[in-house]
């Protein structure tokens, strides 16, 4: 009977939990990430790839950035796999995760574009990309990589902040460069895949994994994770794009 009885509290706290939880990445989508979303389908950028008003020249400065900072995403998803619980992978097991940047198809892009490949591929730290690229850089690799940070910072970091919103961000680029500057399936094969179902699972997972790991009276740990996937977010849907901008 005490058994049961402890069975049957846990159960309860347990829920109690995931309702505090569910409502905290409730409110985090309704404030950050669909008012991110909205940002990202009028930025001027995504509208001039739609329209074909974009120059190559100008383009090709965010799609290198994109390859310079994904070229060591393979690094940071290995580091961040280390620091979470191992059970973690057993909860995904069914699911997609992204493990590697796939830069040799994105590169595909940056020749199509005329881009700086070759420099990216031999010396990616001798390339200048555009600011806002150091700066998404170093914030993502903050939230990874600093010992004074928990795991689940760095998954509402990446798969948050970052993932969830990479499919509005290329589903547009994908047609814009498909329609107007003659990419192949081909060198657009990158961007098609960003643009797929597989794609939207890595940012849900974020919310997967926060709601059954993220503990909601830790009050440090969740502001830290809402002020990550708050600066990411900004960074993906109002600094990001500028990059492709005349400048």
């Amino acid at each position: 009977m005490l058994t049961e009885g402890k069975s049957q509290v846990d159960e309860l706290g347990s829920k109690l939990r995931w309702t505090k939880v569910r409502a905290w990445l409730d409110q985090i989508q309704e404030q950050i990430l669909k008012p991110r979303a909205e940002e990202i389908r009028n930025h001027p950028f995504v509208l001039s790839v739609l329209s074909g008003q974009a120059r190559r020249e100008d383009a090709v400065h965010y799609f290198a950035g994109l390859m310079w900072h994904l070229i060591d995403f393979d690094k940071h998803v290995a580091h961040l796999h280390k620091k979470r619980p191992a059970s973690i992978d057993d909860f995904l097991k069914e699911r997609s995760e992204d493990k590697d940047g796939n830069t040799d198809i994105l590169g595909r892009i940056v020749k199509e574009f005329g881009g700086p490949f070759e420099t990216l591929v031999q010396s990616p730290w001798a390339y200048r990309p555009h600011p806002v690229w150091v700066n998404h850089d170093a914030l993502l690799r903050s939230a990874i990589y600093s010992t004074d940070l928990s795991w689940e910072v760095g998954v509402a970091a990446l798969n948050v902040g970052i993932e969830s919103l990479v499919p509005t961000m290329i589903e547009p680029l994908f047609e814009g460069c498909t329609k107007n500057y003659g990419l192949s399936r081909w060198s657009a094969q990158w961007l098609e895949s960003r643009s797929q179902e597989e794609e939207r699972q890595h940012g849900e997972n974020g919310f997967l994994i926060l709601e059954r790991y993220l503990d909601p009276d830790n009050q440090k740990v969740l502001k830290t994770c809402e002020c990550y996937i708050d600066a990411l977010s900004r960074s993906m849907a109002t600094q990001l794009l500028k990059s492709g901008l005349p400048h």
